[in-house]
């Protein structure tokens, strides 16, 4: 069975981990960045800050469809898009870009130019955009929405309305067999519920109850759907603050895509990528190693560790102890470090257990720490981290992992029975600051065939 993808006109993007589109609006009027990217200059900046927070795809887009935008005519469109659009495949011409259009003669200049995808918020209704997708090899974000005419319907958001999923569901269902119907392969195309597009907030609450059922419902892949709810009037209803700004809306939009993942969804549109980036630090990361150490610790270990012993904890110590340990870095040893939104927030390390325990004994490696800022946890990041440093482990040939963990630890323990880890071995004692610090064994099978622990 292959791995899942997307197929574009850049080649076949793999969607066996979270692909995000990085949204970039070339427009005076969107609702959360109007005007901002507009110059060609500003936009390169923005891609490429969506390209350090984790985006693997940019979607560029010119025209708002924000309820009450006026509609922009095709030649306006495109004198918005065609300079950004230039700027982005000359400066960056790795980087797929899918053209967020309406308009058949707008998407069919963005493929002359590069463009790797077309998204259309109207499920390609109009019959000449859809002839030009079916003659092209470009991805296509087919989204469900609701037209009068060819203006697009938007009722009052918290007025009476629709309060189950039965209707978008249908529409959705529509916009596949349009496609399909059409010759279109289903590997180049991505469906969209169409979050925020002629729905109310009780249609969309019952949306997102039904996102578990909707791929049997529609007989479509969970992984070739696309998720657009970044910044949306829904997260702030749903979180009881609808008056929180746009801007202001990004957190509750990453607990979303942390929703939507774990039912098996991977592809997200978004203003603010909420993907963590996991890189194998170097010596010149020990400082930032060394701070999250102290920080992690003082908050994993209160009450559990004496006070003193906690704020006596130093930062140039743990550094310079990191930088060592990097700089002699023995086979097998490394250390993960973990950023989300450009920020450092936590760390792995891993390598050979200290010391073997006998002949006979299936090589085992060792989960020497792992430890998230408290501003991270509950976040599916620490699973992250561990599946990282484990396949890490797997690398370097390792055939059993353990870790050792304080008995009283009750949160981290509960995390790592839930990945899998099992109790092993007998109990120790460590000494500190004349307290006895009694540790627990883990264990966990890498390879089946080192199943003799």
């Amino acid at each position: 069975m292959s791995a899942p993808c997307w197929e574009t006109g850049s080649g076949r993007l793999a969607l066996a981990e979270p692909l995000f589109l990085g949204i970039l609006n070339a427009t005076p009027d969107s609702f959360s960045d109007g005007g901002r990217f507009l110059d060609p200059d500003r936009a390169l900046d923005q891609a490429r800050s969506l390209l350090d927070q984790g985006a693997r795809v940019l979607d560029l887009g010119a025209e708002s469809t924000r309820p009450g935008a006026a509609p922009v005519p095709p030649e306006e469109e495109w004198a918005r898009l065609e300079p950004v659009l230039a700027r982005l495949r000359t400066e960056l011409p790795a980087l797929p870009v899918s053209l967020d259009t309406r308009h058949p003669e707008v998407a069919a200049r963005g493929i002359r130019l590069g463009a790797a995808a077309i998204n259309d918020v109207t499920g390609f209704q109009d019959p000449e955009l859809l002839h030009m997708a079916c003659n092209s090899d470009c991805g296509l974000i087919a989204m469900r929405s609701r037209l009068a005419g060819s203006d697009l319907v938007f009722p009052p958001y918290g007025g009476p309305g629709y309060a189950s999923a039965d209707s978008a569901t249908a529409e959705l269902a529509a916009v596949r067999d349009r496609l399909l119907q059409a010759g279109v392969r289903p590997e180049r195309i991505l469906l969209d519920p169409g979050f925020g597009f002629g729905t109310t907030f009780g249609e969309e609450q019952a949306i997102w109850a039904g996102l578990e059922a909707l791929p049997a419902a529609l007989g479509w892949p969970v992984e070739r759907f696309c998720i657009g709810i970044s910044r949306k009037r829904f997260l702030a209803w749903r979180a009881a603050s609808p008056a929180l700004p746009p801007r202001e809306r990004d957190g509750l939009g990453e607990r979303a895509h942390r929703e939507a993942i774990r039912l098996g969804y991977r592809v997200f549109r978004s203003h603010a990528v909420s993907r963590p980036r996991i890189r194998e630090a170097v010596p010149a990361d020990a400082a930032i190693l060394g701070r999250l150490q102290v920080a992690s610790w003082q908050a994993t270990y209160r009450g559990i560790l004496p006070e003193s012993s906690l704020s006596g904890l130093s930062e140039e110590v743990q550094a310079a102890a990191f930088a060592q340990s990097l700089a002699q870095a023995g086979p097998g040893f490394r250390v993960w470090l973990l950023e989300s939104r450009g920020q450092p927030m936590g760390f792995a390390v891993a390598g050979p257990s200290r010391p073997q325990e006998g002949p006979g004994t299936p090589r085992a490696g060792e989960i020497h720490a792992i430890y998230l800022l408290p501003e991270a946890w509950g976040q599916g990041l620490g699973r992250a981290l561990m599946e990282h440093a484990l396949a890490g482990l797997c690398e370097a040939g390792f055939g059993v992992a353990q870790l050792w963990v304080l008995e009283r630890n009750s949160r981290a323990r509960a995390f790592y029975e839930a990945g899998g880890w099992a109790l092993a071995g007998s109990p120790r004692t460590e000494w500190q600051d004349g307290i006895a610090l009694r540790q627990v064994q883990y264990r966990l099978v890498l390879d089946p065939g080192a199943s003799g622990l």
